[in-house]
């Protein structure tokens, strides 16, 4: 259920229901030139509204203020400052709270945000929540047999940005908008500019530009809309499993509340 397309009787059944609302989050930014800038959240939201088709839940319009600054330098990229973006996300989760949701997932489709919303995670924990916070991938957690018929799908071993892979993928989310043609004529290997800092294990915040200044990993030009819905199919299937779990979890709930109590009274553990 699309939390923009419920009237209001809907919303409410909804949220009576399922009390989960999942909340697709992605980023604005460039994955070269043959791919939209809005890619990873119209994957997350396509993937996360087909599983809430089979796993009742209201999934919440794409959201993208979140972390792109490795991709600040290429243009179409939408970034915030840190700050601002942790608090306008904490913002958000507390208005869909406020309408009902005891519970609220998101869904993650830009690796990016993977350390945001990590530490956004934590820092709940000094500010206690009328809601569970839970986050996952767009592929939820795939079975053995899941995994080995997704990689037998690609041509292509390396990857990671803009490749084979997620190139496919959005194909099938959101047919007739990739341009193949633009794609790199050859696969797009990382340029190891940082490898004399990490032989002796020391990392910087340009990494990610070090390795691959076009934003791309691999060779997308292998990418079809075919494989791109067999991935999307698995996805989903995946992601309606951990949808269930969520809402069916009663643990996290138990020691939120049972953690919160020990943050409002220090010292009773």
């Amino acid at each position: 259920m699309r939390w923009e397309h419920l009237v209001p009787e809907d919303f409410k059944k909804a949220i009576e229901e399922t009390g989960l609302c999942i909340v697709p989050v992605g980023s604005l930014e460039r994955h070269g030139e043959h791919l939209p800038f809005g890619c990873d959240m119209i994957v997350a939201h396509t993937i996360a509204t087909r599983a809430a088709e089979i796993e009742p839940a209201v999934v919440f319009p794409p959201y993208f203020m979140m972390q792109v600054h490795e991709a600040a330098c290429f243009s179409g990229t939408v970034n915030f400052p840190q700050a601002f973006a942790i608090e306008a996300f904490g913002h958000l989760l507390n208005s869909i709270a406020q309408n009902g949701f005891k519970k609220i997932l998101i869904v993650n489709g830009h690796g990016g945000n993977s350390h945001m919303l990590d530490y956004f995670s934590m820092s709940r924990l000094d500010e206690p929540t009328d809601y569970i916070f839970y986050q996952t991938g767009v592929s939820g957690a795939l079975r053995e047999e899941e995994k080995k018929t997704i990689e037998a799908l690609w041509e292509t071993d390396l990857g990671g940005h803009a490749c084979e892979m997620e190139t496919s993928i959005f194909m099938a989310c959101c047919p007739g908008k990739t341009k193949l043609e633009l794609a790199p004529e050859e696969a797009v290997k990382p340029l190891k500019r940082f490898k004399h800092l990490h032989e002796k294990g020391v990392n910087n915040a340009l990494w990610w530009y070090a390795d691959y200044p076009q934003n791309v990993v691999g060779d997308p030009k292998y990418a079809s809309e075919e494989k791109g819905r067999v991935a999307v199919e698995i996805y989903t299937r995946s992601l309606a499993r951990a949808i269930k779990a969520v809402k069916e979890d009663t643990v996290a709930p138990a020691l939120q509340e049972e953690f919160s109590r020990g943050v409002k009274n220090k010292g009773i553990f």
